[in-house]
């Protein structure tokens, strides 16, 4: 079988906003949640900017109405939250009598559990050492939200029960493509007739010194300070690094025949999917931005979509030295036919969410569909001094308004992992 494959609802959790709405307009709008930030109890930490989540006005707007308010690690929190969101939308009760049991499914891409490193110090015994013995028998002084108590398919899982969603449930791990490898596979599960929805995307919380420490040996957050809040420098000359965020980001994806039988909304259509392996270097894409070129074509051949039908492409657009380069050279190999590529519209979302890591890729999808719907292509911010090496038109600094038929989103995470998704106008 190979059936079409719609967008249903959507939901979102992140700094800029905690519902779709709130993110979409703020994307086109050239708001930034990137902010000055320290990390909790470290005040020598060389990473001073990024871009947190309200606390405070989570609890206010989804804490105890959502039971979303007791101890909980924080990307199951925003994922819980995000979904709950995303299934509304959609109008979607997966308990419905009239559908076979477990035709609705999850899959979702997360991080490592957020673990607080000063929870190790209840290892250590009156004589001074550690042991695992006495980390056990002191188990009732944890924190039941941390990280130690969680696996990394928690998300999937708690996600699924909470909402009766009996299908597969798949909890997806790939780096910074986590999230858009989680959508692709579950559109795929989708069309392949497998089940008839899939609640897909990501959530992640990077922002504790664990996860911070391991991202700063690799060198990818940026340490500047030179720039205040609009560190986030996608495609500049003058790009540092990556700035952090945390958050989710849902989707229901649907068949059509189950979308227009429940008289559902219908945002647009995920046409294809692609994805490739660097196989070059754990912290560095290959230069020539061959296995970004690859994820793209692939996607683009799964949808049937010729090259010049594409509008926009959603940039993976990190601000980090070697990632925007080798995309922006990737985009110029797919697009190459007819100079293409001088006609796309080319954004970056992450200057104005931050990066979300594993879950980057599922609130830039909720862009890319909505640019196709409204046709508006939100900004590329703080691109005031161009990288030659990085020629294309970016959208700087404020949305353009333009038809989108279709749009590419990319995600390429470390390790070489590269996803795309392709996504179109509903016609129906």
């Amino acid at each position: 079988m190979s059936r079409r494959v719609v967008v249903t609802g959507m939901g979102a959790v992140c700094g800029l906003g905690l519902d779709r709405q709130t993110l979409w307009e703020g994307l086109c709008e050239g708001r930034s949640a990137i902010r000055s930030w320290r990390l909790p109890g470290v005040e020598d930490f060389p990473v001073r900017y990024a871009a947190p989540v309200d606390d405070e006005e989570f609890a206010r707007r989804h804490g105890a109405e959502e039971g979303l308010d007791r101890p909980m690690e924080r990307r199951m929190r925003f994922g819980l939250a995000a979904a709950g969101q995303a299934l509304a939308d959609a109008g979607l009760d997966a308990g419905d009598a009239s559908r076979p049991p477990g035709r609705v499914g999850t899959a979702v891409g997360s991080g490592v559990p957020e673990r607080d490193a000063h929870e190790l110090l209840h290892a250590i015994g009156d004589d001074g050492e550690p042991g695992w013995q006495t980390l056990y028998d002191r188990r009732a002084e944890l924190d039941r939200a941390s990280g130690l108590f969680c696996t990394n398919d928690a998300l999937a899982a708690g996600i699924a029960t909470r909402h009766r969603l009996r299908g597969p449930a798949l909890n997806y791990s790939t780096a910074c493509a986590g999230a858009t490898h989680a959508i692709g596979h579950g559109f795929r599960m989708i069309r392949r007739g497998e089940v008839d929805a899939m609640l897909v995307g990501g959530a992640d919380s990077v922002l504790n010194l664990p996860t911070m420490t391991g991202l700063h040996l690799l060198g990818a957050p940026s340490t500047s300070e030179l720039f205040g809040d609009r560190l986030c420098r996608a495609f500049d000359r003058d790009r540092s690094g990556l700035v952090a965020g945390e958050g989710a980001a849902m989707l229901v994806l649907e068949s059509e025949e189950s979308a227009r039988r429940r008289g559902a909304p219908i945002y647009a259509e995920v046409a294809g999917f692609g994805s490739s392996l660097d196989a070059y270097q754990v912290t560095a894409p290959h230069p020539e931005g061959r296995g970004a070129a690859m994820a793209m074509s692939r996607a683009l051949a799964d949808g049937g979509v010729e090259p010049d039908e594409v509008a926009s492409v959603n940039a993976h657009g990190t601000s980090t030295p070697l990632n925007d380069p080798a995309e922006t050279r990737a985009i110029k190999d797919v697009f190459a036919r007819g100079g293409h590529y001088r006609r796309l519209a080319v954004t970056a979302n992450k200057t104005a969410l931050g990066h979300l890591i594993a879950a980057a890729g599922a609130p830039e999808l909720i862009a890319t569909v909505l640019s196709v719907r409204d046709g508006i292509v939100p900004p590329t911010l703080n691109l005031q001094n161009p990288d030659p090496a990085c020629d294309l038109d970016y959208v700087p600094d404020k949305a353009r308004h333009q038809e989108v038929p279709v749009a590419v989103s990319n995600s390429f995470g470390f390790g070489g992992l590269n996803a795309s998704l392709v996504v179109r106008g509903y016609d129906s």
